[in-house]
């Protein structure tokens, strides 16, 4: 269940930042180094100098970029850049988008939830280097600077009904950022505050995005304690979360395709492919995605089909032949297209078995990115799959099971920046 509260969050000043859209980023995970220096460049007070500070010549343990992270959000705290709400609020949280050109909107909001590990439901595994690198930076800021994403169901639709009213006044902040627009709405009314935490009390909640960060406020929380801070402000027993009912609000899952390096001495790719299935070869990227999105709906175990590319044998598709399908073990997790591309074929053809250890091996959301790096010779081949469904992310959940790492990405994202969850300055 989950047990939430409104929090007086730190927000970007309207009199100090004329234009909230240069101020905002997406999640650390995603930007590219080059949206990295471009987003240095768009403002002064871009919350990317938080999230995803610069290694500078000379840093050392006492002067790194998670040092300046925390002597910089200070000083905008100082400064009136960031100015705290002065009323335990949530945040209602509103995005307008287009899917296959087709309009959309989320709703959901932003509260402190309490972290119990035993109730949250994970169904992703995480990696070494990005929970130490969080952890770092959380211990410098002493600060959420942006939200795990969760869903949960309300078949009453009572929350998204609350939500709703409380979106129907003139937005606290409104930008629009590469095609989506993200509206804000702080809600500070003691009683629909309360009326909202109290029907998400019977709730599970299950993370979509977020497990690394999630993880390490479990692990700030053991270091640093949980005790309670004046001023409306929450200490490490809670995390900024946003929520959003995944029965009353669009979603679709994308995959995340595979790049992949060769052992020496492999040269023909479709070749190997061969050996664990039927090999087609098509046209183009577009003719892959196709087939592979025509083959969405269809039952996982019963047909396993994935796209390849390289730059020297093309374009290909590669269906499991039965004798190797039959081989996926049957639980939920292991079933998954995504599994099954790793134990299939990533692990026994290409020698990569953890994928924490490896660097054979690289994801992207982007199909044409994966195109663009195998023709740039960064990686020998790319390996395009079909989405993981919801009703197989929650049935993971549900069960306590963990699917590989990148095997979901939700979309739209959320922005970084909105708001800020302190645990005490």
């Amino acid at each position: 269940m989950s047990e939430i509260t409104g929090f007086c969050g730190w927000r970007y000043d309207k009199k100090k930042v004329k234009d909230l859209s240069s101020v905002y980023a997406p999640p650390y995970d995603v930007i590219s180094k080059d949206q990295q220096e471009s987003l240095y460049a768009k403002n002064p007070f871009n919350v990317i100098r938080l999230e995803l500070g610069k290694d500078e010549s000379g840093d050392h343990a006492a002067r790194n970029k998670y040092t300046r992270a925390g002597q910089t959000l200070r000083s905008w705290k100082a400064s009136g850049v960031l100015r705290r709400d002065e009323r335990p609020s949530i945040y209602v949280y509103v995005q307008d988008y287009r899917e296959e050109g087709r309009p959309k909107t989320r709703v959901g909001f932003l509260a402190a939830m309490r972290i119990d590990e035993k109730k949250v439901l994970k169904h992703e595994n995480t990696l070494a280097a990005p929970k130490k690198d969080r952890l770092a930076l959380i211990k410098e800021v002493r600060t959420n600077l942006s939200p795990i994403f969760g869903l949960f169901e309300d078949k009453s639709g009572a929350v998204q009904k609350l939500l709703k009213a409380s979106a129907r006044r003139t937005p606290d902040v409104d930008v629009t950022l590469d095609g989506v627009r993200h509206r804000l709405y702080v809600e500070s009314d003691k009683e629909r505050v309360e009326a909202i935490s109290r029907l998400m009390r019977e709730k599970p909640m299950f993370i979509a995005d977020g497990h690394h960060r999630f993880e390490v406020a479990c692990q700030y929380k053991k270091l640093a304690g949980a005790a309670a801070r004046p001023n409306g402000s929450d200490g490490p027993g809670r995390v900024m979360t946003y929520f959003t009912d995944c029965l009353h609000n669009p979603f679709k899952i994308f995959p995340t395709h595979r790049l992949v390096r060769w052992p020496k001495g492999l040269f023909d790719l479709t070749s190997l492919l061969s050996t664990v299935g039927k090999t087609e070869k098509v046209k183009d990227l577009d003719a892959v995605l196709r087939r592979l999105d025509k083959n969405r709906e269809e039952t996982p175990g019963k047909k396993y089909t994935f796209g390849a590319y390289s730059a020297k044998s093309g374009f290909w598709l590669v269906t499991l032949s039965p004798r190797v399908a039959a081989k996926v073990k049957k639980n939920p997790v292991d079933k998954l297209d995504v599994a099954v591309l790793h134990s299939a074929i990533l692990e026994p053809l290409f020698g990569i078995r953890a994928i924490e250890k490896s660097d054979a091996i690289d994801f992207t959301r982007d199909p044409r990115e994966a195109v663009r790096r195998v023709d740039g010779e960064e990686f020998d081949a790319a390996f395009f799959l079909r989405p993981t469904s919801m009703k197989e992310m929650l049935t993971a959940s549900k069960k306590g099971l963990k699917m590989p790492q990148k095997s979901t990405y939700f979309y739209p994202k959320l922005l970084s920046g909105l708001a800020f969850h302190s645990f005490g300055d």
